[in-house]
């Protein structure tokens, strides 16, 4: 863990308005995050955005300071003015070695979440990595360092009661969603094909809702909603074709901008008044809050989720003791596996030398020895060479491992 380094933009310090503004879209974040791994030569990094944080996982060889934060922030937001990147690396949370172990453990957990115990972090965190792992960003002390994560969230959520009383955004969401009373033949259009509106689709199948429209960017991702859910897709650039007013929108995408404009609501409702209930689950916003002001509908977003949560927070805050023991665990767990990892690095020149004293020894050492044996005698001494390459270089990588388990142990 000793590389290991994270900066945090979270809601302790920062508004939601502030922190939806800093995400990146999924277009963008490639080149962004590649961009800052060449500029600062950093071996791997890793985004991930939230509704209510930004985390900027990466290694790094020394400490992390608001100078080398202001770096990062810089490059990852080259539209920002200098005084704002200032701004920002200051009041930043900035974690090093063991801190930012333990740091990404609890926010895996839901431990550091508006709403505590809300499991979609998980889903969130996987997908972070697995965008920044097929984009080359990644290497073996984050992928170990997620993979941790997530077994030791797991165990939180089994083994406490952290997630009892559920205050999940999707189900505050869903709260206020069935206290309109729709019936169950109403029009809602689902707009995004993520975590949230899979589990918001589940619960109006869940109800029985059948008019259902999936609408995503990803044509193949609305389909296999509406395969799972019931209801039919179409591609997001289609929904401005629409002439059936809906009676609920539901959107949460990972776009940087408003998805469904004044403009576009006004024309697939048409004159009609239809429409109880918006629902923006997105940061930052995908509706345009105009819509409410124009047409007079109710509005749920992540500042009303906020608010219903904290009726449930003491409740989840009790349970917070329990998770330490768990996340102290995993924490060392995290310290045996990257530690093991880095024997097996400062091995791997075993192999390749072992090879090299073999062939020598075959081709020149003993080459006259050897061709005055007969075929059968060569085969059997090569066998037997072989044999000992293998052994000699799983043996002392094995029993290395083993050593250095056994101190991290006692320690």
């Amino acid at each position: 863990m000793n590389e290991l380094r994270v900066i945090a933009i979270t809601h302790k310090v920062f508004s939601l308005d502030q922190i939806g503004a800093l995400h990146i879209s999924d277009e963008m974040q490639t080149a962004r995050l590649s961009e800052l791994k060449k500029a600062l030569q950093l071996k791997e990094v890793m985004f991930l955005s939230t509704c209510n944080r930004i985390e900027i996982i990466f290694t790094l060889d020394h400490f992390l300071c608001p100078g080398t934060s202001a770096q990062v922030i810089g490059h990852l937001y080259p539209d920002l003015t200098e005084l704002e990147v200032t701004q920002l690396s200051r009041l930043c949370e900035r974690y090093n070695e063991d801190d930012a172990a333990q740091h990404l453990l609890e926010v895996a957990a839901s431990m550091d979440s508006v709403i505590i115990g809300e499991r979609e972090i998980i889903t969130q965190l996987r997908k972070a990595y697995e965008n920044c792992h097929q984009a080359g960003l990644t290497g073996d002390t984050i992928r170990l360092t997620v993979s941790q994560c997530i077994r030791t969230a797991k165990d939180v959520f089994t083994h406490t009661d952290l997630v009892k009383k559920p205050v999940s955004a999707v189900s505050l969401a869903w709260r206020e969603f069935t206290s309109f009373n729709f019936s169950k033949e109403s029009n809602i259009l689902l707009i995004g094909a993520g975590q949230i509106i899979r589990n918001f689709a589940k619960f109006l199948h869940e109800h029985e809702y059948t008019s259902l429209v999936f609408a995503n960017r990803t044509f193949s991702n609305a389909q296999q909603l509406a395969t799972t859910f019931g209801g039919t897709a179409m591609a997001l650039e289609s929904i401005q074709n629409l002439d059936t007013p809906f009676d609920a929108y539901i959107v949460c995408t990972g776009a940087d901008q408003v998805i469904l404009t004044a403009d576009l609501y006004q024309k697939i409702q048409g004159d009609s008044t239809s429409c109880k209930l918006l629902i923006d689950l997105s940061l930052p916003f995908n509706i345009d809050p105009e819509i409410t002001q124009l047409h007079q509908v109710p509005r749920v977003d992540m500042h009303l989720i906020q608010e219903r949560a904290q009726a449930n927070i003491e409740f989840r805050e009790q349970a917070l003791n329990a998770c330490v023991p768990i996340i102290q665990q995993g924490k060392h767990e995290l310290s045996k596996l990257l530690q093991a990892r880095r024997v097996e690095q400062a091995m791997q020149s075993i192999p390749e030398t072992i090879k090299e004293i073999k062939q020598t020894a075959l081709g020149v050492v003993f080459a006259k020895e050897l061709e005055q044996l007969d075929d059968q005698s060569r085969e059997l001494i090569e066998n037997l060479m072989n044999y000992m390459e293998k052994k000699y270089i799983s043996i002392p990588m094995k029993m290395a491992k083993e050593v250095l388990l056994e101190k991290i142990h006692h320690n």
